[in-house]
């Protein structure tokens, strides 16, 4: 008998066990697990894929730095001030879109510095301090 390439296509699954899980953790994920309609473990699935799933840190550097090139060739034609870096707003506004999503920001926040940004009466740095302070440690 002979292994041919179908059978070379079987996928491996592995298991994994967590222990001592904290029971605050375990009822957010199967609140979490019932408004997507799944059960704990295909949330806790999903959420383990998407997890390391994200970009390292070298990915997230490039796309900045991508980002900072094309901000510098279209910023005569933005009306920006001097010195303001649209990569830098945009950067501050998704974070910004991640602290309100987590409930850390509140709708009328969120809103304030939408429109203070979009009128370039506060800078990037000044919302990253902002989101920064509702950010827990």
């Amino acid at each position: 008998m002979t292994i041919d390439d179908s059978n070379a296509s079987i996928a491996v699954m592995g298991t994994l066990t967590v222990r001592d899980l904290p029971e605050d953790v375990h009822d957010a994920l199967r609140r979490r697990a019932a408004e997507h309609r799944r059960s704990v473990e295909a949330e806790v699935r999903d959420l383990l894929a998407r997890a390391v799933d994200r970009p390292t840190d070298e990915q997230r550097r490039e796309a900045i730095a991508r980002l900072q090139r094309m901000s510098a060739a279209a910023g005569a034609q933005s009306g920006a001030p001097d010195g303001w870096s649209s990569t830098d707003a945009f950067v501050a506004e998704r974070r910004l879109e991640a602290a309100w999503e987590d409930g850390r920001v509140t709708d009328a926040e969120r809103l304030d510095w939408m429109e203070r940004l979009g009128r370039f009466e506060a800078a990037p740095e000044a919302l990253e301090a902002f989101v920064l302070s509702r950010t827990p440690r």
